[in-house]
């Protein structure tokens, strides 16, 4: 149970893995999850603010964790011995990027299988029809190191922007390294993420539109229901990720600062934990 839990947490489904903690132990569940409704209607009223609410529910996250029964699953690594360099016995990474900066991921992957690094990667190691947030949950346990390549594009995606609130969530609990690089410096200024709203805004309102279109002629809006939760999602966890990004440090690992800001993230992989 407690791996469905984690799961669950890492998609953002809180409330789901309550009530499946419920099923084992209905006492602080319940606490819980009058806690969860508690604090989800304070911060509608105003009475407390975005980052108050963040703790409250990284707190309830914590709790959830800690009361769930272990369980000792048998996860299927996500590596694969002929792109990810299994035979080499050094740490292991989860590259998190947007398909957009596809060819910097790359670049990345190979810098680090030159020096000894095992590596996950999407395209490479990622089964045909895999669920993507399942992939995220058992790429992160297999790994030792996330490492994010930042950009604008991809905090733009409503797809990788739910996907890096996955990861977040799934490093925070497997206890891994978080590594994010960038490309440009934007991704952590207050016009971009004023800018970044505004056109979430715009789609959410646009997409909205045709959902309720396409509802009136009596079509199946369920693929783009999910569309559309991924960008609300989106647009209500975008300060917290950059928030997270701009609390570590992010090398720049475009144009000539590659080779430097990549040395760099690999002393922090083979880093030991003090």
């Amino acid at each position: 149970m407690k791996e469905q839990i984690r799961v669950l947490i890492a998609e953002g489904k809180i409330k789901e893995a309550l009530e499946l903690l419920a099923k084992a132990k209905p006492d602080p569940a319940t606490q819980l999850l009058s806690q969860y409704h508690r604090a989800n209607n304070q911060y509608h009223q105003g009475l407390i603010d975005y980052r108050e609410h963040s703790r409250e529910m990284t707190r309830i996250c914590q709790a959830v964790v800690a009361f769930a029964p272990e369980d000792t699953p048998d996860v299927a690594s996500p590596l694969s011995s002929e792109n990810s360099g299994l035979s080499t016995p050094g740490p292991t990474v989860f590259i998190s990027y947007n398909h957009a900066d596809a060819e910097m991921a790359r670049r990345v992957r190979d810098f680090l299988l030159q020096n000894g690094v095992r590596v996950i990667l999407d395209e490479d190691n990622m089964p045909a029809g895999k669920n993507i947030m399942e992939f995220i949950q058992e790429s992160v346990r297999a790994c030792d190191a996330v490492v994010s390549i930042v950009s604008e594009r991809s905090l733009k995606s409503g797809w990788v922007g739910q996907e890096s609130i996955a990861a977040m969530y799934a490093i925070w609990l497997a206890d891994k390294k978080f590594i994010p690089v960038r490309l440009d410096s934007v991704a952590f200024d207050i016009d971009f993420q004023m800018a970044a709203q505004e056109a979430l805004l715009q789609r959410l309102q646009e997409l909205d539109d045709k959902i309720a279109r396409l509802r009136a002629l009596g079509g199946d809006t369920r693929a783009f229901d999910d569309d559309r939760d991924r960008l609300f999602e989106l647009k209500n966890n975008l300060g917290k990720i950059i928030q997270q990004l701009k609390s570590v440090l992010a090398p720049d690992i475009s144009g000539g600062q590659f080779e430097a800001s990549m040395r760099r993230v690999l002393e922090s992989i083979r880093r030991k934990p003090s």
